[in-house]
């Protein structure tokens, strides 16, 4: 193994440690006991010295509740609210005046009701004489200058109200002030019948406010006074005195206890000795490390590496970070049950981008290098391992995108059985209820787990698929659905071309099967390696047998670089679709630097020939095996197409012919691919094109009765 992928396995197992490091400043070396109420203790506790039993801040929060109801709210008069009602007055009365101006009353009420005033029945207004608007106006305003100042309240329900003076705080009967609705009633009573059209409910809500309001700052005071007034303490426990007794289920009580003790050892600052500290920080890293070295050491010996390089290396590491600090935040920090980490979704994601059998190896590391940080029961690892084993291994007929959801249930059920299966094995207790409320709890976590985890690898898969240019499985099978826009593109506009790409696809994929390609890969990039044709299909014969005519236009040389072209367009094509690299290199690569030898020889019969490389593609020559195959495929099959009728010993005899060509002109050379393979090729390849051309038997035509 290199020394970087060495320093790579050192700086993740830093970065894991200093991660739980930062989660546990301050926390260091207290005691732990991850218990929850509800659970049945493994455990006796005893006191080791007498400590105060403090209340939890629920409890603390609750008697703060109730104190501040009992206490009596300090009130004031709120000037502002009372400036508010008359500027609502005049705005009011403005409106009726811009209505009596107006040819169109009705554009002025809608206008208004859009600011919270009711003026619908104001038309006896509007014939009246501006001294009775004005005499309105002036009532209106007398009547709440006399209400605000009486003062108006809303929400009081005690005898009294407790009101802030210049002399001090003072109370009064409620009954001395008015209820909001009791002000409104009584402004109706002492108007007119004309304001009574006026005083509707809409306009009475923003002239008719309680002005009478809490005061902020001797109530911010009032509530400092009571938080101080309240006792943290709840009791007090005696040294030697029994915390928690084994086997007995834990109380809320019991939880309020162990927080008390933890803050005690905390006051009192006993803490672990700096060497212990220092030996248990080396203990986890020397763990950590071993872990990550074993990982990448397998992971420099699979035939990954030579794929995915130094970005597999990057990426998969991250991905055990990611997993860690999933497991700090969860289990330390927000002190959740560990069920509800997403890890799976790691997994997932590593099993479709990289491969299945690879993705069991990484997910027992996983799991392995987060067991430290999480706050497991004892079933819990061996039932995250099995789960995700089981899920892995069904996930091997994972087809599309679509699936997705698919796993999710899959997963969601595999993990609930499992749990409930050792949930009755491992239940000991007396109430079957209590068990099965806790199981029911871990259902829940689990579905929160699988929704995060599925909607997580669905984005992961999705940026790793563009990041990496990788064709996976299921962008591969995705490329290969006929309605693909590329493809239907090539069935419409060059259909010779997408026949013949069919059965380039099929010669392909047999033969990288039998050689330990990838079969998919080939038949993929075969439907794709001439979708530059469609660009101008009329100029190839395949689709127009009368494409000579177009080409007769032009000198050898120049429909030597229109055919060439075709190579550069379905790269562009292919770039635009955003098919993944491997197809791309299969469009680049499928004529390597071939001659185009019907407009070379038609040079040169012409005498035309001034250089070679005018008839030459310009490569690159195949660099994979699904490559090489796809241009052998490509080549026999047109040269079979052109002949009118083949026998087997004919379509063997091209085969071998072409293979040989090939290899003399180097086009194999910078691919891995051996004699061997591409006998083995042409094994596959000759029953496949002799049950497609060989000849007919002609039967003879029916004799007319």
């Amino acid at each position: 193994m290199e020394t970087k992928y060495i320093l790579i396995a050192i700086i993740t197992a830093l970065c894991i440690i200093g991660l739980f490091q930062l989660a546990n400043e301050g926390d260091e070396g207290y005691p732990e006991y991850h218990l929850s109420v509800g659970k049945i203790a493994d455990f006796e506790l005893v006191a080791p010295f007498d400590f105060q039993i403090l209340k939890s801040d629920e409890q603390l929060q609750e008697e703060y509740a109730q104190a501040l109801r009992k206490a009596d709210k300090p009130y004031t008069f709120s000037p502002d609210i009372e400036f508010e009602a008359y500027r609502n007055l005049d705005q009011l009365f403005n409106y009726i005046w811009e209505a009596r101006e107006n040819p169109n009353p009705e554009s002025v009420i809608v206008k208004a009701r859009e600011e919270g005033f009711q003026l619908e029945n104001i038309y006896s207004l509007l014939h009246a004489n501006e001294d009775m608007i004005n005499s309105l106006y002036n009532s209106v305003r007398n009547i709440l200058t006399e209400l605000y100042k009486v003062g108006i309240y809303q929400g009081i329900t005690g005898d009294s109200v407790l009101v802030v003076t210049p002399t001090g705080n003072k109370k009064f009967p409620r009954t001395r002030y008015f209820e909001v609705e009791e002000a409104k009633r009584l402004m109706k009573s002492r108007m007119g019948p004309m304001a009574q059209n006026l005083l509707l409910e809409n306009n009475l809500n923003k002239l008719v406010m309680p002005n009478l309001v809490v005061d902020a700052v001797q109530y911010a005071k009032l509530q400092e006074e009571i938080k101080k007034q309240i006792n943290p303490v709840a009791g007090i426990v005696l040294q030697n005195e029994i915390i928690i007794r084994k086997n007995q289920r834990i109380t809320e009580e019991d939880i309020n206890k162990l927080n008390s003790l933890v803050r005690e050892y905390k006051a009192r600052g006993e803490r672990r000795t700096s060497l212990m500290k220092w030996l248990s920080f080396m203990g986890l890293f020397i763990y950590i490390l071993a872990c990550l070295f074993a990982f990448n050491l397998y992971y420099w010996h699979t035939p990954y590496r030579e794929t995915y390089g130094n970005n597999g290396t990057y990426i998969l590491n991250l991905g055990f970070v990611l997993s860690v600090l999933m497991t700090i935040i969860t289990c330390k920090m927000l002190n959740l049950n560990a069920s509800i980490i997403p890890l799976v979704m790691f997994s997932v994601t590593v099993a479709i981008i990289i491969g299945f059998d690879f993705a069991i190896i990484y997910s027992i590391f996983s799991i392995l290098m987060i067991a430290p940080f999480a706050n497991w029961d004892a079933f819990n690892l061996p039932l995250l391992l099995t789960s995700i084993l089981l899920l892995l291994s069904l996930m091997r007929n994972f087809k599309s995108r679509h699936d997705f959801i698919r796993i999710g249930v899959y997963f969601f059920f595999i993990l609930n059985i499992l749990s409930y299966a050792l949930g009755m094995v491992s239940y000991s207790g007396n109430d079957p209820g209590e068990k099965f409320q806790s199981l029911l709890q871990n259902t829940g976590y689990s579905l929160i787990s699988i929704i995060i985890a599925i909607l997580g690898a669905m984005g992961l898969v999705r940026y790793f698929e563009r990041k990496l240019h990788r064709a996976t499985k299921q962008v591969l099978l995705e490329l290969q659905d006929s309605n693909h826009p590329l493809l239907k593109r090539l069935a419409t506009n060059a259909a010779g071309t997408y026949h013949h790409s069919l059965i380039v696809g099929n010669l392909a994929e047999q033969a990288a099967a039998a050689i330990g390609a990838n079969p998919l890969l080939a038949r993929v990039g075969s439907y794709y390696h001439d979708i530059g044709k469609s660009v101008h299909p009329e100029l190839f014969t395949e689709n127009n047998e009368d494409s000579s005519e177009f080409h007769d236009k032009y000198t050898p040389e120049e429909s030597a670089d229109i055919i060439r072209d075709h190579v550069k367009e379905g790269v562009v094509l292919a770039q635009k679709y955003h098919l993944p690299q491997p197809v791309i290199d299969i469009i680049n690569q499928h004529h390597g630097t071939s001659y185009i030898r019907f407009f070379l020889d038609a040079a040169q019969r012409k005498g035309e020939v001034t250089d070679l490389s005018a008839f030459r593609y310009p490569g690159p020559l195949p660099q994979t095996k699904e490559a090489a195959l796809v241009m052998l495929a490509d080549i026999v099959e047109s040269t079979i197409k052109s002949k009118k009728d083949v026998t087997e010993e004919e379509i063997e005899k091209i085969l071998d012919d072409t293979i040989q060509r090939l290899i003399r002109e180097g086009q194999f050379n910078e691919a891995p691919i051996t004699l061997k393979d591409l006998a083995k090729a042409k094994e596959v390849m000759l029953p496949i094109l002799a049950g497609i051309y060989r000849k007919r038997i002609e039967y003879p035509e029916e004799a007319s009765p």
